[in-house]
């Protein structure tokens, strides 16, 4: 048994994640260069460890890559975030199975508060055991590291996944260890640490995380915010970041995609402001939240002549706090026809939900229960038909049918785990 800190966290991590729910579902993906694009194909947004061999960056524009793709026989995904969504939630249903205190942080990443446990069980042997049951329950590999704070956690994940060990589970544990590791972990690498702050630590002759230790306090104090502080008091192994709840709701939803080719049309942009809407909302319903106002926003994008550029946003203040799709797309529809200028070639628009708060908040007039409650009814149907049939299977007109406008994705593989008629086959060989 391990001695261990005063508090104790481990970050788990999926690796390389939408390759590898790609792969869960076809494992001819396997041991080969594989990479998964963003919304209509533009950039490389997961890349498999072959691919990364290639020096295939994340980022990088995929029009820039084709040669390398034909050359090195790479396979190009779009990207199927349905899918990689509800892998998601079944990877975190089994972290939370195994474990009270749990805080997720991204679609493949999750805490785990470990504090509680560290002083009767052996925290190691917990996490290999975790590992093992994701990838046996859901087929996507994680790695797990193990720190007094979240911020060596997040180092102890980086070393995890470089580790050739079976679980993929590193244990910082121990301060000579810890610096040994730090010797060499670079400034930007450290969770917290963004470019801007990467390049003013490169400037003063800092380039490891031992050397940003060594900085005194004055200094500190007179060339960083108090984020820098924390940041360097969890780097020493002292907690500074709580464990957030899990069941915290977002306090903002924003939905916006690029289109599949230039829109010129305000009765296309207002179909795809509609379209975003819905989604939205729905995502608002789903942590039982309404909003008192909405962004909407629109751009041709950021390049070209002068002349054919243009961006533009509105805030509306709804008339009151609501959750009803219906509503919600009158004002954002009213919002894009004001932000409309004909002659530009639209690249993208979207949504913001503002102000947020719990729909058990809501005041309404004397009069207004009856509507009220109508509401509430319509929309849970409505959310509880798709929900069993699928997405868009009762839809609002305002959204449109054909949707020509609809973000392009080439080259996307099914919804294995969401759609009947989308089950993998499997064929049995006679004996």
């Amino acid at each position: 048994m391990r001695s261990t800190p005063y508090r104790l966290y481990a970050l788990v991590d999926c690796n390389n994640f939408f390759v590898s729910c790609e792969r869960v579902f076809n494992p001819k993906l396997n041991n080969r260069p594989v990479v998964v694009l963003s919304s209509n194909d533009g950039c490389v947004i997961s890349r498999s460890n072959e691919a990364k061999k290639l020096g295939i960056a994340m980022g990088e524009p995929f029009f820039k890559l084709r040669d390398v793709v034909q050359q090195h026989n790479i396979v190009v995904l779009s990207s199927n975030f349905a899918l990689y969504g509800d892998l998601s939630t079944r990877i975190m249903n089994v972290i939370m199975h195994f474990f009270p205190d749990v805080d997720i942080y991204s679609i493949d990443e999750a805490f785990i508060d470990l504090t509680s446990l560290c002083k009767n069980f052996d925290v190691y042997k917990l996490c290999a055991d975790l590992s093992q049951k994701i990838e046996q329950y859901t087929g996507v590999p994680v790695s797990i590291g193990i720190a007094p704070s979240k911020t060596l956690a997040k180092v102890a994940n980086h070393i995890a996944k470089k580790h050739v060990g079976t679980h993929r589970v590193f244990y910082l544990d121990c301060t000579q260890k810890t610096q040994g590791i730090l010797q060499e972990f670079a400034v930007g690498d450290v969770w917290g640490i963004g470019r801007q702050t990467e390049r003013k630590l490169h400037a003063m002759g800092i380039y490891t995380v031992a050397e940003l230790l060594t900085l005194p306090n004055k200094v500190v104090h007179e060339n960083f915010t108090v984020v820098m502080k924390r940041i360097l008091l969890e780097l020493q192994g002292i907690s500074c970041i709580k464990l957030k709840d899990t069941a915290a709701n977002k306090q903002q939803i924003m939905i916006s995609r690029s289109f599949g080719h230039r829109v010129t049309e305000l009765a296309q942009l207002q179909e795809a402001i509609a379209t975003y809407t819905t989604m939205a909302c729905e995502k608002l319903r789903r942590q039982s939240s309404i909003t008192a106002g909405i962004y909407v926003f629109l751009h041709t994008g950021l390049h070209g002549a002068p002349e054919t550029v243009y961006r533009n946003s509105l805030y509306i203040s709804l008339p009151h706090r609501s959750s009803d799709t219906r509503q919600i797309i009158h004002w954002a529809k009213r919002g894009i026809r004001h932000l409309f200028r004909p002659g530009f070639k639209y690249k993208k628009v979207g949504v913001i939900l503002c102000d947020l708060s719990s729909a058990d908040s809501m005041q309404i007039d004397l009069f207004g229960h009856a509507n009220l409650v109508h509401s509430e009814e319509l929309m849970q149907l409505i959310d509880e038909i798709n929900n069993k049939f699928g997405r868009a299977t009762v839809q609002f007109a305002a959204a449109g049918l054909e949707k020509s406008w609809k973000t392009q994705f080439a080259k996307r593989s099914a919804a294995f785990t969401l759609s009947w008629h989308k089950l993998p086959k499997v064929r049995l060989q006679p004996l």
